[in-house]
């Protein structure tokens, strides 16, 4: 990947699938780049509701500001973390093809077993969400 020009790496996956993870050792083959997770965008709101959809849609927003500022100021590439459920990707990309549309993007999605997400759900904090049910959903929904 290193040799390829990316300007932005997407991390997509229900809770507890490894993105933070993911990111974090993808980090440190980039040196130069920025990992931007948006739940750390939201948690940044005193009172963060994690099934608020339009409070998350809108954190989504500002994000892509603080991705093209972030590649604007040659940080490079950034990778950003969310679980991108429903359409929110394809709005996301709009978004920041909007500022460039010469933007190299990358899409990973990554996916546990259900034995899997029991076990890290369980190992989350009570901050984390940790509904099984609505992570088993949205599972489902990337893996068609």
């Amino acid at each position: 990947m290193q040799s390829e020009k990316i300007d932005i790496i997407i991390l997509r996956g229900a809770p507890a699938s490894g993105k933070s993870q993911t990111a974090k050792c993808l980090s440190q083959y980039f040196p130069k780049g920025v990992k931007l997770e948006v739940d750390t965008l939201r948690q940044m709101a005193i009172s963060v509701d994690w099934k608020n959809q339009e409070e998350h849609i809108n954190m989504l927003q500002i994000s892509t500001r603080l991705v093209y500022d972030f590649f604007k100021s040659g940080f490079n590439p950034i990778i950003v973390v969310d679980t991108f459920s429903g359409d929110k990707i394809n709005k996301y990309f709009d978004s920041l093809y909007q500022f460039d549309k010469m933007l190299s993007i990358k899409l990973f999605g990554l996916y546990v077993t259900d034995n899997e997400l029991k076990k890290r759900l369980a190992l989350r904090s009570n901050g984390e969400f940790r509904d099984y049910g609505i992570c088993k959903k949205l599972t489902m929904m990337f893996l068609k």
